[in-house]
């Protein structure tokens, strides 16, 4: 039962991080949604991304920039569970969905699919080629935004599969601000 707990809270506290390599930065929450995101709805973003992760964003609390990232690509692996249990509602249960629309969300479940592995790559380890890995991630969602853009784009899934790009470009954000890579 322990374990059981331990392996549910680990995705939200920072402590579940990989240790950071050298010369990475040690910042508080705020400064490092900050330094990392250029426009209001990335920092808001990005700070809803750490208080989900239970970050304690007062100044005083500082982690390392690695561990911000990990926290953003666990975030981002948790919506896009959420978006493909969409689509997949939205393949059994709406029946109005048209052919073409059908096709687009049967093939973003593919897309999805292998996005989720990606993230979930980065999420779990920032090891050499973690950089191809996202790269791989974020052509696999956009496989999907580009499904997509052929039917119309009141489609259910498009607002979702928006989010979720939003979601991969934090991750860049705070990786490329805060880790350099």
């Amino acid at each position: 039962m322990v374990k059981i707990i331990l392996l549910l809270l680990a995705p939200l506290g920072m402590a579940a991080a990989s240790t950071d390599c050298p010369g990475v930065l040690s910042l508080d929450g705020s400064s490092a949604c900050g330094q990392s995101c250029g426009t209001k709805l990335l920092q808001d973003l990005c700070i809803h991304v750490m208080v989900w992760g239970g970050v304690d964003m007062s100044r005083s609390q500082k982690e390392g920039g690695t561990g911000y990232v990990i926290l953003a690509a666990r975030f981002a692996v948790e919506s896009m569970d959420a978006t493909r249990l969409a689509a997949r509602n939205q393949l059994s249960q709406n029946t109005s969905l048209s052919g073409q629309e059908r096709d687009a969300y049967e093939g973003c479940l593919n897309d999805y699919a292998a996005a989720r592995s990606s993230i979930n790559h980065v999420a779990k380890e920032m090891l050499p080629g973690v950089a191809d890995e996202f790269a791989r991630g974020v052509k696999s969602l956009e496989s999907c935004w580009i499904r997509l853009m052929r039917p119309p784009k009141s489609t259910p899934l498009y607002d979702l599969v928006w989010a979720d790009r939003y979601k991969l470009l934090l991750i860049h954000m705070l990786d490329s601000k805060l880790l350099g890579i």
